[in-house]
């Protein structure tokens, strides 16, 4: 059950990431692919902040880095639903 709940906070966190990335990169697309997209490049980011905190054995600091990113997850994934809605 933790490895659940860890694993859905890291996810969005990765959404959080990767929603603010692409607000910047690629603006003017689709909301389903900005989504998509968002998804991809958060994994991405996700994946290297645990593998460098590994690799200088501060994992616990980059996972709580991710986990306290995750609540603006939240923030950032309701801020794209009303968006999409509203278009």
């Amino acid at each position: 059950m933790t490895a659940l709940v860890v694993g859905l906070l890291i996810a969005l966190a990765a959404v959080s990431l990767g929603l603010r990335t692409t607000a910047i990169l690629i603006p003017r697309v689709h909301p389903i692919v900005r989504l998509i997209a968002a998804c991809v490049i958060g994994a991405i980011f996700a994946a290297v902040t645990l593998q460098v905190s590994e690799r200088y054995r501060v994992y616990d600091l980059g996972l709580g880095l991710l986990l306290s990113l995750s609540p603006v997850g939240v923030f950032d994934l309701l801020k794209w639903w009303f968006r999409w809605r509203a278009s």
